[in-house]
């Protein structure tokens, strides 16, 4: 090489997300979001569709922070999408959406933070039904609930488990669609108030006829109340149950113990029926047993064996299937890790609980809206692109594309630079 020249001309380096924003337009997500969300005053210049959209762009464009709007504005100027607010504007947004954290003191004195906006959680819900990607006709889906440590050092956060300054929000996700959000400090541990936020999610989804068919949770769902609460709302429930003195020494009593492989390993598996939290009512649990390291003899089972059990209500599947369908939940807690570093929900921007919590609605809205965009792609037989990629992939094989808008016999044509045969999409 042995010159550079430059040019005036407007190309950008993000062109298959003109394709993307079209799809978007045509399908009425902007007039769809505003209407569920709000709107914001006359004389404001971005409506809040703009600004979820413009989040959106940012993170597919491998923007990590609402200051990166910036760059995108530049590089994305006199484009299909133009309404690019400020990171200023973004949080004039969410002070506008925001509500205030409740505070509950609990039995030991502790006080729990607690947010979450019922509207934004709704509207979650209504954005994948209104992409089809949930529809009162789907069977078999499979609900995963979870807790997450975001850590960070914003002036109102407290100390996780992890003795590490954070928040502590519980998700909810259907395949990788994520349906629910209810905000928590970092010392407010999993099991805290779960029944509650459960019931909220299942009523915004029995709005729209949306029936859970499997609800997979860990250890921190193993409450009565929550049991009680899914074996109603769901057809089937799985949960790690927690170990106690009492479950131990039931299992030491299990005489019918058969060997399975799973994941190439050989395990000892039995069901028995076990009645939790001195009830009256029995379920099924699948244990699994494994010899102790140290081969001490357990004081409560009085056996040299670790227990592990799933407590379900499912009397159709296998020992065998029961545990690969809940080991299948490890896949689902990749749904957790992609939101925090796909759409920067780790990268807090605001200093306050309520501002961020508005800021994980905005970006699961965001992400929402990736599955949706992946399936157009797909159907359109778009070169390079499958449904499992993640946003790095998407925008390497398909967005990272030079492209400009030229005028051609009064219609304006969007010129792209590349061998690929890009179209628009069909919805």
């Amino acid at each position: 090489m042995d010159k550079v020249t430059t040019s005036s001309k407007n190309i950008t380096p993000f062109g298959g997300l003109n394709l993307i924003f079209n799809a978007i337009s045509k399908a009425e997500i902007p007039k769809f979001l505003d209407n569920q969300i709000g709107f914001r005053n006359i004389r404001a210049e971005y409506s809040y569709s703009d600004i979820v959209l413009s989040l959106f762009g940012n993170s597919l464009c491998q923007g990590s922070y609402i200051s990166d709007l910036k760059q995108l504005k530049e590089k994305f100027s006199d484009q299909y999408f133009t309404n690019i607010p400020s990171a200023d504007t973004v949080e004039y947004a969410c002070q506008e959406l925001k509500l205030p954290n409740a505070i509950e003191i609990s039995d030991s004195g502790a006080d729990h933070q607690i947010n979450f906006n019922d509207k934004l959680n709704k509207t979650l819900v209504a954005l994948c039904v209104k992409t089809n990607q949930l529809s009162k006709t789907d069977d078999n889906l499979i609900f995963d609930f979870d807790n997450v440590v975001i850590e960070n050092d914003k002036q109102d956060s407290k100390k996780s488990y992890k003795n590490t300054n954070a928040y502590h929000p519980s998700l909810g996700f259907i395949e990788r669609l994520l349906v629910h959000i209810e905000n928590h400090n970092g010392n407010t541990p999993a099991k805290y108030r779960q029944d509650k936020t459960l019931k909220s999610c299942f009523d915004n989804l029995d709005a729209h006829q949306i029936k859970i068919t499997h609800f997979r949770a860990d250890s921190a769902s193993y409450q009565q109340k929550v049991l009680e609460l899914v074996d109603q709302r769901a057809t089937y429930f799985y949960i790690r149950n927690s170990n106690s003195a009492g479950f131990f020494a039931h299992c030491g009593k299990i005489e019918n113990w058969e060997t399975v492989e799973i994941n190439y390993e050989k395990k000892q598996v039995a069901t028995t029926i076990y009645k939790p939290f001195d009830g009256k009512k029995e379920y099924r649990i699948v244990v699994t047993r494994t010899l102790r390291k140290d081969a001490q003899i357990d004081l409560f089972s009085g056996e040299v064996y670790n227990y592990y059990g799933i407590i379900t209500n499912n009397e159709v599947f296998t020992n065998k299937e029961v545990i690969e369908f809940y080991n299948d939940r490890g896949d689902a807690e990749n749904s957790n890790r992609y939101f925090l570093n796909d759409f920067n929900a780790h990268h807090m921007p605001f200093p306050d609980m309520d501002m961020n919590t508005v800021y994980l609605y905005l970006m699961a809205m965001s992400s929402i809206l990736f599955e949706w965009i992946k399936l157009i792609l797909v159907k359109n037989k778009t070169q390079g692109i499958k449904l499992n990629m993640r946003v790095k992939a998407v925008c390497f094989n398909y967005i990272a594309i030079a492209s400009t808008f030229i005028s051609h016999s009064r219609q304006k044509i969007l010129q792209v630079f590349s061998s690929y045969d890009y179209k628009i999409l069909q919805i």
